[in-house]
């Protein structure tokens, strides 16, 4: 059992009360006047261009490594805990993310993972080097070490502001080298519902398009691959004149206007076949929710009745968060289901960030699969700008 989890020195209340109070207080990674001039990260016109957005591409997490140490089984990066092996032997690790606040990207350097279970369910066996899992989430791997060796469990944070670590070994007191930080990940056009970049800003608050010139992204690679990155954020090509807002009622009407909606995605797509944020260039084979499904066939197959759009919304700059424009002290009613009915159900989130969504109780069938063979799961990750049914 690999449990992962946060832990901060610093009182919740207060950690929340700085966020309220400063927007990213405690993201460390922003882009500098030296990354510029280095050409790293985004080039001037990018940085210019989400600047008139009042938007940062290096907010990833809220709560960072700045004030957080991650554990694996309640130990510090430093503790070394450690799961002893024989070599040759098959192990089944289950890793679960019981972080309240962060996700985590795994991976062992050396072994592969065979993962054959997500939330406690059997799937069909996939082979990875790595996954990202989501607070509440869990995935049961497979791995097999042949070496007489030690091998390094990373458990890094999804904006790489720290690592959780563990030791697989044959022998107690065993190390092997730990892997250094990779480059922090960038918020890209994509994770605004766009699919491209290079927008600028107009006076009403939509986005021209008129003029790119840009060039195609890289095509992705084989599902969960990764594809070669381009500098800053991804690029697509021209839209001619095309224009559109990011705040733009028509594209959801059932959300409720407030301050805790700071975006409408106005194009948000199916993201199930991407590994998540930072992983699309990491030259090794990542696991993405269309690589799972249900080892033995779902015993409810009905058409379902009806469907339901539920929109997630936030204001990233004021810290809040809701469902449909709602936090939830101000909601006045459930969404309601009825027992026994079957019920296809559209999450699309209208933020920047990603965020694991929780059923709580229940197991939910993700749609992506041939009918029956849709994995099931308490738990989604639905990425920026992206929807997942």
């Amino acid at each position: 059992m690999i449990v992962l989890s946060d832990f901060s020195f610093m009182h919740p209340h207060l950690i929340f009360k700085r966020m309220k109070q400063q927007a990213g207080v405690f993201n460390y990674q922003k882009q500098t006047l030296s990354s510029l001039m280095a050409g790293k990260d985004q080039t001037l016109q990018e940085r210019m261009e989400w600047g008139k957005m009042r938007m940062d591409p290096t907010d990833i997490s809220d709560v960072t490594g700045a004030v957080m140490s991650f554990l694996v089984n309640g130990h510090g990066p430093a503790d070394n805990w450690t799961g002893l092996f024989t070599p040759g032997e098959r192990v089944r690790l289950r890793f679960i993310n019981a972080a309240a606040q962060m996700m985590f990207n795994v991976r062992i350097p050396g072994l592969k993972l065979t993962v054959v279970a997500a939330d406690g369910q059997t799937v069909k066996p996939v082979e990875v080097d790595e996954f990202q899992i989501g607070n509440a989430e869990t995935y049961d791997v497979i791995v097999q070490p042949i070496e007489d060796k030690a091998f390094t469990l990373v458990a890094e944070a999804v904006d790489r502001s720290g690592m959780g670590r563990a030791t697989l070994a044959p022998r107690a007191g065993m190390t092997a080298p730990v892997p250094p930080l990779r480059e922090r990940p960038l918020a890209t056009m994509k994770d605004m519902g766009m699919g491209m970049s290079g927008m600028d800003m107009n006076g009403s608050g939509a986005m021209d398009h008129a003029a790119m010139g840009h060039d195609m992204a890289a095509m992705a690679a084989a599902p969960g691959m990764a594809a070669p990155k381009p500098r800053g954020s991804d690029v697509m090509g021209d839209m001619g004149g095309m224009k559109m807002s990011m705040r733009d009622p028509l594209n959801a009407p059932q959300i409720k206007l407030g301050p805790g909606v700071q975006t409408i995605t106005p194009m948000p797509i199916d993201r199930t076949s991407e590994p998540g944020q930072g992983l699309e260039s990491v030259g090794h084979r990542v696991l993405v929710y269309k690589d799972l499904l249900a080892l033995t066939p779902n015993p409810d197959t009905r058409t379902p009745t009806r469907a339901l759009e539920i929109r997630l919304t936030g204001n990233m700059e004021r810290f809040m968060w809701g469902f449909d424009g709602q936090k939830f002290s101000d909601a006045t009613k459930p969404y309601a289901f009825d027992k026994g009915e079957r019920v296809r159900v559209t999450l699309v989130n209208d933020t920047m960030m990603a965020h694991p969504i929780h059923l709580h109780g229940h197991f939910f069938e993700l749609t992506h699969a041939p009918v029956g063979f849709g994995p099931r799961k308490h738990t989604v990750i639905v990425l920026p700008g992206g929807k997942v049914s």
